[in-house]
């Protein structure tokens, strides 16, 4: 072995490096940690910008998300939510918004035409149902209560017509838009044709929708207005007649053009308005099948119940008690009705009533008289304008052109009768809930 190669087993000693090597070494170093340096900070304020931007996008997602879920929940969840259940089946939201936009701008369309007739609003609000429109206008609350419970009724009576099989076809839809618009058929197919000649039968052209509207039923009758009707006596005017302006005639053709193009209006004004076409629709539905129903209960060759009545009105149950007393003493009804009672119409005439139509009466006042004997004292029968005592003269069932013009009232009386009827006994199968209120459109 080469001595070289050999060993001697001691340490082995380590070269010094040079002041130039270590001066060449830490210059290098240092420029590599400027330069790791200068990385660290573009890729810190790099990886800064991606943090500023995801959370910019986030924020964009969430505030996106928010807005999507706000909106289904005011456009779907909120609509389909209940306000009320029928035998089972939901009112909701949605429905219920339509229809108070529907009889709001319903009481607007017939105040605006009662307006451009001349007539005075605040003179009207003395009197009803005027009094109750535009109550119903200025208090929202006041008109969704209506609202609310008026579909309960066309639920429930809805739900009675399927149980007696009354159903409604395009035929009695047909009628009920032409009522709606005071449109009939027979009558214009009668402008301009001799009394002689057969006329030739016209198709109507059928509107599915409505136009002025339907006409408001007159306020029940008292016994004391009836009366005054009745023996013929004058009633004093409540409105101021305008001069009557006589509109040229129009022929068949006209009339047809009239009819189609108010009812186009008709939509178009409910359109405007918020109101959806099906909406409007579904009034001429519940219209048609009230008239069915109606004719179901009064049909037209029913007979109506004429009696001559004559009665006491006070304001206080003993007084009515005591005037019974009297009468029973064998006190002149006549003497005794001109001394007590409150009822201007009849008291100076004795408290006759002559004889009419009991529907024409208000609810109580005809029930005592449909209960009470002939001749005898019935009372006392409170009603909404007091105590009455009561004497029934005569009764008598008519039928045929005799009643023919109190026939539609009274089958309009039997059905609002039939719609309370309803409400009344089967009022565990209906609920309305307390949400109506918060959704009752206010613009």
């Amino acid at each position: 072995m080469s001595k070289r190669a050999q060993t001697t087993g001691a340490p082995r000693r380590r070269r010094r490096r040079t002041q130039a090597e270590k001066g060449d070494g830490a210059e290098n170093i240092t420029r590599g940690q400027a330069e790791a340096s200068y990385k660290s900070r573009a890729e810190r304020e790099e990886q800064l910008q991606k943090w500023v931007i995801r959370g910019v996008v986030a924020v964009v997602g969430i505030l996106v998300i928010l807005v999507a879920i706000a909106f289904a929940f005011e456009q779907v969840i909120i609509p389909g939510q209940l306000v009320a259940t029928v035998h089972g089946q939901g009112i909701t939201v949605q429905e219920f918004r339509q229809e108070y936009l529907l009889e709001r701008n319903r009481l607007l369309l017939q105040l605006n035409q009662i307006q451009n007739a001349g007539l005075d609003i605040q003179q009207l609000q003395q009197q009803e149902p005027y009094a109750t429109w535009i109550n119903e206008i200025n208090v929202p609350d006041q008109l969704g209560l209506r609202v609310v419970n008026d579909m309960v009724d066309d639920r429930l009576l809805a739900h009675e017509a399927a149980s007696r099989n009354v159903s409604i076809d395009d035929a009695a839809l047909r009628r009920a838009v032409e009522r709606y618009f005071g449109f009939d058929p027979t009558e214009v197919a009668l402008i301009g044709v001799e009394p002689t000649d057969t006329p030739e039968p016209t198709i109507t052209p059928t509107p599915y929708v409505s136009p002025t509207p339907s006409p408001t039923p007159p306020p029940t009758a008292t016994p004391e207005a009836e009366a005054e009707t009745e023996a013929g006596d004058e009633a004093e005017p409540t409105i101021t007649p305008q001069p009557t302006v006589v509109e040229p005639t129009l022929s068949a053709d006209e009339v047809r053009e009239n009819f189609v193009e108010n009812e186009r209006d008709y939509r178009a004004y409910f359109d405007r308005n918020g109101v959806a076409p099906e909406t409007l629709d579904a009034l001429f539905e519940r219209n048609a099948l009230e008239t069915l129903l109606a004719d179901t209960l009064v049909p037209d060759d029913a007979s109506l119940l004429y009696a001559d009545v004559r009665h006491i009105l006070v304001d206080d149950e003993d007084k009515a008690l005591a005037a019974i007393t009297a009468l029973d003493g064998g006190e002149s009804f006549a003497a005794l009705a001109r001394a007590i009672s409150t009822d201007p119409g009849s008291a100076s005439r004795g408290g006759e009533l002559g004889e009419a139509y009991v529907g024409n009466y208000v609810a109580e006042f005809r029930r005592a008289i449909e209960d009470a004997e002939i001749g005898d004292i019935a009372g006392p029968v409170e009603s909404e304008f007091g105590y009455h005592v009561l004497q029934v003269r005569s009764k008598e069932q008519r039928s045929g052109a005799d009643v023919e013009s109190q026939l539609e009232r009274a089958k309009q009386q039997e059905l609002q009768l039939l719609k309370d009827s309803l409400r009344e006994d089967q009022s565990d199968n209906f609920e309305i809930y307390d949400n109506w209120l918060d959704n009752i459109p206010r613009s």
